[in-house]
């Protein structure tokens, strides 16, 4: 199951959130605020697994018991009503616009991770800060972490004090400073 791909912009007297939710409402929740007409985002990876000689693909939350939503007085009040809500964070325009900056950087992510993964060259020595020039992920910044023989660039969302991971050609990377 996906869901539509929502514009992450700022819009006076609305604004993004984090909201946690209780445990595998993830969905539920992105329902809920699709038909009522609440944007939303909910980041998802693929999952592919094997079960008894088929393949089953589906689609699992990024961050577990979190979704982003656009709200104002009335949205924050419809969304609760869902009675899947755990909590809904403050957020002032200053942290919003962090927060939208760290969506879009996710919506980028998603979209890169369901085209092919490049083969990369471990020359960058982990814990080296850089920029990505090239390819569906250009002008993100991340670090270098080393595992086994890859080279990968984490993209930090601080807000859930989580990362994201993604796999790139050395020739994507240029050392930032």
């Amino acid at each position: 199951m996906t869901f539509p791909v929502t514009p992450i912009d700022h819009h006076d007297g609305w604004l993004w959130t984090p909201v946690r939710v209780r445990p595998r409402t993830e969905k539920v929740v992105a329902r809920y605020c699709e038909d009522r007409g609440i944007r939303f985002y909910l980041p998802l990876w693929r999952k592919v697994s094997r079960h008894q000689r088929r393949t089953v693909e589906s689609f699992l939350p990024l961050f577990p018991g979190y979704l982003f939503a656009q709200l104002g007085p009335t949205e924050s009040e419809d969304i609760v009503l869902s009675h899947k809500i755990v909590r809904i964070f403050r957020m002032d325009t200053g942290a919003e616009s962090i927060l939208i900056d760290e969506l879009r950087s996710l919506q980028i992510i998603e979209q890169a991770n369901v085209t092919a993964e490049p083969l990369v060259a471990p020359e960058l020595v982990a814990g080296t800060r850089v920029e990505i020039t090239d390819g569906p992920l250009r002008g993100l910044i991340g670090m270098v972490e080393k595992r086994g023989k890859t080279t990968r660039v984490c993209v930090n969302v601080d807000m859930l004090g989580q990362s994201v991971t993604v796999d790139l050609d050395v020739g994507e990377l240029a050392v930032s400073e």
